[in-house]
């Protein structure tokens, strides 16, 4: 399949980024993937509702 080459081609040039650079491409990619700003408006705005889950009984699944 040439798009998931595509996609393993695409994670391993993010991979040798260096963390300024993945920082840069975080910022740039829902208007690279045509995210509207409303959406991600309400994606932002929605990340509050799961703050109850930012705990110290929680912490063990931070790092899955």
């Amino acid at each position: 399949m040439a798009v998931a080459k595509s996609i393993k081609e695409v994670e391993k040039v993010i991979q040798n980024m260096t963390a300024e650079e993945q920082r840069r491409l975080l910022q740039e990619l829902p208007y690279l993937l045509k995210i509207p700003a409303d959406d991600l408006c309400l994606l932002r705005l929605a990340e509050s509702s799961f703050d109850f889950w930012d705990n110290p009984e929680d912490a063990v699944y931070d790092s899955l």
